[in-house]
């Protein structure tokens, strides 16, 4: 039996909600929210999406952990430290409302981990933990054709225990 690889299964490109890096948080959000669906009491969905620039070409990948940190900014903005002061608190409303975070400041960029379309799953797991990722792009020929995530990669890992 032959041993599965990357572009075996990873998610094709096409199946994934794609965003300009200078999207706002807020339409990132919107963007990713609208691509979950929920059955029964389960949502499902990608928990990325890819980034480009203004010339269409893959830059980065924006991850519901990096929307997550982004959110950060509520944290402070609900601090009970700065809400105390009248101050603090007009500030952080200006804050909140003038925000122009934008994708390409909390996004993934590509250069950090990628793996090879015929990289084998083990090499795939193997890259996922090293780099502290639960989805990576899958390049073939250096061109992005879809993206891998840790569900693909569990999967197929009971071929990997079979006697």
């Amino acid at each position: 039996m032959r041993r599965k690889n990357a572009e075996d299964i990873m998610v094709p490109i096409d199946d994934y909600q794609k965003i300009y890096e200078d999207t706002t948080i807020y339409e990132a959000i919107k963007i990713l929210q609208a691509s979950f669906h929920k059955d029964g009491k389960a949502w499902h969905g990608h928990r990325s999406v890819i980034v480009l620039n203004i010339q269409g070409e893959l830059v980065g990948i924006l991850t519901l952990r990096g929307l997550l940190k982004a959110a950060g900014l509520n944290e402070l903005i609900e601090n009970i430290n700065v809400k105390g002061d009248s101050w603090g608190w007009y500030y952080m409303n200006q804050l909140k409302e003038e925000s122009r975070m934008r994708v390409r400041d909390v996004m993934r960029p590509l250069g950090i981990a990628t793996v090879d379309a015929g990289d084998d799953v083990y090499a795939v797991a193997n890259s996922l933990l090293r780099h502290q990722v639960n989805s990576l792009p899958v390049l073939k020929n250096g061109k992005l054709i879809g993206l891998v995530r840790t569900l693909d990669v569990f999967t197929v890992i009971e071929d990997y225990f079979k006697i």
